[in-house]
């Protein structure tokens, strides 16, 4: 079982990757002779990030799905084991790999009620501003291709929790899941996040 958790984690982000690189390669045009700087590269990223999010979703929604049936027939099982008098499987890993597949299932909503702990508004767009400089070009596109690493490490961290749940996460711990939970999050809303340091430690990036 932990060979093929694993095995599911190298395949969804090995498929990340491959979009990722993709995006790279044809957002822009994939004949163009000119190297592009730095700028360029991360605003067409950003401008792929949109599509990226929806694969993303809709990886977690399959996830979701494929861990809510694991914890119902885990729980069915926990039912026979119980009626033969046998001890060897426990409820706590197929309940939480069952709300960890509705919290995936359910994604945005999950992430808007985590950004709603958090802050006031959970809109991670809200600060985004509609001038088109080249400077703010780039801030914004930084901001977007965070969000959707605060996405990856939302879902990362939900994962985390499952395989401790059930028992196989033996390199891993609570805390590393809620680091991911937390640090996704904080990255989704990365200018409030910002302007929370600068109030706190006096912090001026």
């Amino acid at each position: 079982m932990n060979q093929s958790h694993d095995t599911q984690v190298i395949l969804f982000k090995a498929l990340l990757a491959a979009l990722w690189v993709s995006s790279l390669l044809f957002s822009s045009g994939a004949y163009a002779v000119t190297v592009p700087n730095l700028a360029t590269m991360l605003t067409n990223i950003a401008e792929a990030v949109p599509n990226l999010m929806k694969l993303v979703t809709a990886s977690a929604y399959v996830l979701g799905m494929f861990f809510v049936i694991a914890g119902i027939m885990g729980m069915k099982h926990f039912g026979e084991a119980r009626t033969m008098m046998s001890q060897e499987h426990g409820v706590s890993g197929p309940l939480i790999e069952f709300f960890v597949g509705i919290a995936l299932i359910y994604l945005p909503s999950t992430i808007r009620s985590g950004l709603s702990t958090f802050w006031v508004s959970t809109n991670p767009y809200a600060y985004l501003d509609s001038t088109t400089d080249q400077y703010t070009v780039f801030v914004n596109a930084c901001y977007s291709i965070m969000q959707l690493v605060g996405v990856i490490a939302f879902i990362r961290g939900l994962l985390i929790l499952k395989a401790l749940g059930g028992g196989r996460g033996h390199q891993a711990t609570m805390g590393q899941a809620l680091a991911h939970i937390v640090g996704g999050i904080l990255c989704l809303n990365l200018y409030n996040t910002i302007q929370v340091l600068e109030v706190t430690i006096g912090w001026t990036p």
